[in-house]
């Protein structure tokens, strides 16, 4: 329940931060705040300090920073709607910029406390703390059919402590056919499951169906902390990207998704931040920076009621020289707050579903 707790804290603090850009860049350009709030309306307590009120709602999944005139146009320099393009571009930026800022100081500072990095099995002698780490179960393996997970660490087959993926695939071949006890680590319980390996086999998904690479904490001096964070932010976003860019693909095609992937919602965020919090802070630093770089590349995309729809608008404006009617961006705004919040609902109700199944995330 602490962990739990914590995840949840973590992310009300990340969504406080992306609202706070909105806000103190809303302040310098003169734009009057009229609400800071955060989590999703009913309002649960809400204070006037100065002219603007500072709430707390009841649906922890979000956050909102009401500015005068940003919904409909007011003719008052302190309006919204009334500023430059590129001063209302900076004010809607600003929030999407304070989670790329917050996630490299995360990923700098997981650099520093070390980094699970994967490892070469001819560069083990080299660490003191490597893990073979499971990455991928094959559909309809021996590995899936008894429960074991992406994200579980194999620590033995029949009793033999595994230190590398070459020395499984050595003991399976002579156990073809036969039972086995495989011990994996999860978060940090032990867990012992009984299977059979295959007899045949290709070479891509192995006697049991599992996917494993050698990793090991790796620390950097913390002069190096900056720079390693600003590629770690890179890369993750680049990651996120192109798996987004899969979904879609997939989507359009009618084609399975990529191994491994899958769409998760606030349900398999805590379960999936458990995981990571259980093995320990740098996991968690690691899982912190992953969803404060998601929640970045969420809000800059182009779909209307996201920061990105109303950037997009802002184009459209100075490309045609006058914004579009209000009714319509109004319009476009509500209706896509509502088809996200269906879908919001429809996801968490898969994450719940497939885990009152058994099944893994």
């Amino acid at each position: 329940m602490s962990a739990i707790l914590i995840i949840i804290a973590s992310i009300v603090a990340l969504i406080f931060f992306h609202e706070l850009g909105h806000f103190l860049f809303a302040k310098k350009y003169g734009v009057r705040v009229e609400e800071f709030g955060i989590g999703i309306p009913p309002r649960v307590f809400g204070k006037k300090i100065g002219e603007t009120i500072y709430s707390l709602n009841l649906i922890p999944l979000g956050g909102f920073v009401k500015l005068f005139g940003e919904d409909v146009k007011v003719d008052d320099e302190r309006s919204f709607s009334s500023k430059p393009i590129y001063q209302r571009a900076i004010i809607l930026f600003a929030g999407v910029a304070a989670f790329f800022v917050i996630a490299f100081l995360i990923f700098s500072v997981y650099s520093v406390v070390g980094i699970r990095v994967p490892v070469a099995e001819e560069e083990l002698e080299m660490y003191a703390n490597s893990e073979v780490f499971i990455i991928e179960v094959i559909k309809e393996s021996p590995a899936a059919g008894a429960g074991i997970l992406p994200g579980d660490v194999l620590l033995e087959i029949d009793k033999e402590k595994i230190v590398k993926p070459s020395q499984a695939v050595l003991l399976l071949e002579d156990k073809k056919g036969e039972d086995v006890e495989v011990k994996v680590l999860r978060g940090q319980e032990e867990f012992l499951f009984s299977l059979t390996p295959r007899v045949e086999y290709t070479e891509k998904e192995g006697a049991l169906g599992l996917a494993m690479v050698i990793t090991a904490s790796k620390k950097y001096p913390v002069y190096y902390a900056p720079v390693k964070g600003a590629m770690m932010t890179g890369e993750t976003a680049f990651s996120i990207l192109s798996g987004i860019y899969n979904i879609i693909v997939s989507g359009i095609s009618g084609e399975e998704l990529p191994a491994g992937t899958r769409v998760g919602g606030p349900v398999a965020i805590v379960q999936f931040g458990s995981g990571a919090f259980s093995r320990g802070f740098p996991d968690f630093l690691q899982f912190l920076g992953l969803i404060t770089v998601s929640l970045a590349i969420l809000n800059i995309l182009p779909i209307p009621a996201l920061d990105g729809g109303r950037l997009m608008f802002l184009l459209i404006e100075k490309v045609k020289g006058s914004p579009i009617s209000e009714k319509l961006e109004y319009g476009l705004n509500a209706g896509f707050f509502i088809l996200l919040m269906g879908l919001l609902i429809a996801v968490t109700y898969s994450d719940i579903a497939l885990i009152i199944g058994g099944k893994s995330l």
